[in-house]
């Protein structure tokens, strides 16, 4: 058992030997910024008639065989030692030693190196780590106690359901590249006092990575972790079932895709008194987030929102609650995990250019993921690296506009839309059968003579705009590679009326329908541009829904909010021939009553004569 250093960085593990140190002496160990350090990473000073310079050096060599070590000791760092003289050198590696190892460094420093066991491997920084009376300077360096084995197997043990635990691994994937900003502090200290943290900001700030860590915190601490999806009444249960229990609550993006039917349907009254319930109780945690233009909207349209006070809990993660400081330490993260060759990272490095992009007004973090992202720099010559950079980070949108618009075929472009406009997730069998209606009623042109069957197109999006994901036994779910994707596709496809009618015809799902009310009240789309799909979607689906008895689909219609004038005589016509058509006796009385009484009374009806053809000669 030990410890994964691989999920620090140099700076990281820099830190992590001075506290070491620090502890072992009982003395203060000064660090310093990044740079040439000059073979000083640490310093302590030597107490007696005149104090001497005791130093520090870390080299986090994981990877690199020893000989390669050695050679950089004997040929860099022992000169620079010899030129410094301190009263004492301590060495610390990452990289495991044996005694022959150790002897061999202690003889390139001498007589700096008092002893060998001033000389640290990775087996010696295990054993102090592992000391229980240590555990204080594991948790202090939050990357190396968030993946260490005995907090993982409490983090996976702790996951109440299934998708939960699914969210928990995908979560604890990304935590080598997270930076502990002023944020990540804020909204400790928030869920510490309030219970209840709302994290909103604009897309690609951060917020679903906040959320991510600080639940991650707590679950480590021994919280039972409940990933809410979709329904705030899956948290009521866990809490009825676990009453006086350790839970954290989890809700990423909580509005996102439902807001129209959380408002009419009375689910922010729930949502706020679940809310309201949570504070009150110190065994519980709840952790949301919401970008900013939704979870405004919800306010403007909730009376329960506005007197429930949740904006009290509320904590806006905007790009300028990003201290310098914590910028330099997102993307120094990025650099140091990025797998760019040394050629492109120079680039960065060249006359401090670093600089350039930390003091950037479009610094975001997402757009630091994409431009540090080794599989799309790659395809950039070094040379015109920093020109890739820059460009990206003045026109952001183009991060995706290049890539998604002349690197990919109509066919995997139409399994991105789909994906997007379900509220950027959706089940295989769905998307099997939209992708076959959409290539079909769309016309989309198929271009060379390969493979464009579902199997064969998933193949090419899955891994560079979508991924797939097993969310239960035999069953897939997609979701985009990136949230920024639709960040990209909601900005550049939706006024596009005809390009919008086919998808949401195509998918005919209660996530596609609700995701449309949210874009249409968060303006994403526009009132004419919603008209004209509805419209458009109305007059393509009303046949077939008559054809196919798809009345669950007519019900679900309704979540589009279908009261306007330019609708009123295309839903006259429908129900109309909807009455007049032929049915057995008995059969689809209780879906036709509901689709009625769902149009009622925005569409008047006097006779209902018909109804006697439903009722069975039985009763």
């Amino acid at each position: 058992m030990g410890y994964d250093y691989s999920k620090l960085n140099d700076r990281d593990f820099e830190a992590l030997g001075a506290s070491i140190i620090a502890k072992l002496l009982g003395k203060r160990v000064e660090i310093f910024k990044s740079g040439r350090d000059g073979g000083v990473d640490g310093r302590f000073w030597i107490g007696g008639k005149i104090d001497k310079e005791g130093i520090i050096q870390c080299k986090h060599y994981i990877d690199t065989p020893y000989n390669v070590l050695v050679k950089k000791l004997r040929t860099e760092e022992a000169p620079k030692v010899n030129k410094l003289k301190p009263g004492r050198y301590i060495f610390i590696t990452s990289q495991k030693l044996s005694r022959a190892n150790k002897s061999e460094i202690n003889d390139i420093f001498q007589p700096y190196i008092h002893r060998e066991d001033d000389i640290f491997g990775k087996e010696d920084i295990d054993l102090f780590l592992l000391n229980k009376e240590n555990q204080d300077i594991v948790e202090q360096h939050y990357k190396l106690w968030i993946t260490s084995s005995s907090v993982l197997d409490i983090v996976y043990n702790n996951a109440l359901k299934g998708r939960s635990e699914s969210t928990l691994k995908d979560i604890n994937a990304n935590t080598y590249k997270y930076a502990l900003t002023q944020n990540h502090r804020k909204g400790f200290s928030i869920l510490e006092k309030n219970n209840v943290v709302i994290i909103t900001g604009e897309p690609g700030i951060g917020k679903t990575t906040l959320a991510d860590n600080l639940a991650l915190h707590y679950i480590a601490k021994g919280y039972e972790f409940c990933d809410i999806e979709e329904n705030i009444s899956e948290a009521e249960s866990v809490y009825r079932e676990r009453e006086g229990k350790e839970i954290l609550f989890y809700c990423d993006d909580f509005l996102g895709s439902n807001l129209y039917e959380a408002i009419n349907n009375k689910r922010d009254s729930h949502i706020a008194k679940f809310i309201s319930r949570v504070r009150k109780d110190s065994t519980k945690k709840f952790i949301l987030t919401s970008r900013t233009n939704i979870l405004n909207k919800a306010f403007s349209l909730s009376h329960n929102f506005q007197n429930s006070n949740i904006r009290d809990n509320e904590f806006l993660l905007k790009v300028n609650n990003l201290t310098p400081l914590d910028k330099a330490h997102i993307l120094y993260n990025h650099i140091y995990y990025s797998k760019l060759d040394k050629d492109y990272i120079d680039e960065i490095y060249q006359n401090k250019r670093y600089r350039d992009i930390i003091r950037h007004k479009n610094f975001n973090p997402r757009i630091i993921e994409f431009i540090t992202d080794n599989n799309r720099a790659g395809n950039v010559k070094p040379n015109d690296y920093w020109r890739f950079i820059s460009d990206n980070l003045e026109n952001p949108q183009s991060i995706w506009a290049g890539y998604f618009q002349n690197q990919t075929d109509d066919c995997v472009r139409a399994m991105t839309f789909l994906t997007v406009y379900n509220g950027g997730k959706i089940l295989e069998d769905d998307l099997r059968r939209a992708y076959t209606e959409y290539i079909e009623t769309a016309r989309v042109n198929l271009g060379d003579y390969t493979d464009k069957s579902f199997e064969a197109v998933r193949k090419l999006a899955v891994k560079s705009l979508l991924n797939r994901n097993q969310v239960g036994e035999d069953k897939f779910e997609y979701v985009l590679f990136n949230p920024s994707i639709a960040d990209f596709v909601l900005s550049s496809y939706s006024s596009d009326d005809i390009l919008l009618s086919n998808i949401f015809s195509s998918l005919q799902t209660e996530d596609s329908l609700r995701y449309f009310s949210t874009l249409s009240l968060s303006n994403v789309i526009s009132r004419q541009s919603k008209a004209k799909i509805q419209k458009n979607l109305f007059e393509r689906l009303s046949h077939q829904m008559i054809k196919n008895g798809n009345w669950d689909y007519v019900i679900l219609l309704t979540y589009i909010d279908f009261c306007n004038e330019a609708l009123s005589e295309e839903i006259q016509a429908f129900l109309n021939n909807l009455i007049l058509a032929e049915y057995p006796n008995g059969k689809n009385l209780s879906e036709l009553l509901m689709i009625l009484t769902e149009f009622e009374p925005q569409v008047k009806f006097e006779n209902f004569k018909f109804l006697y053809n439903f009722i069975d000669e039985s009763f």
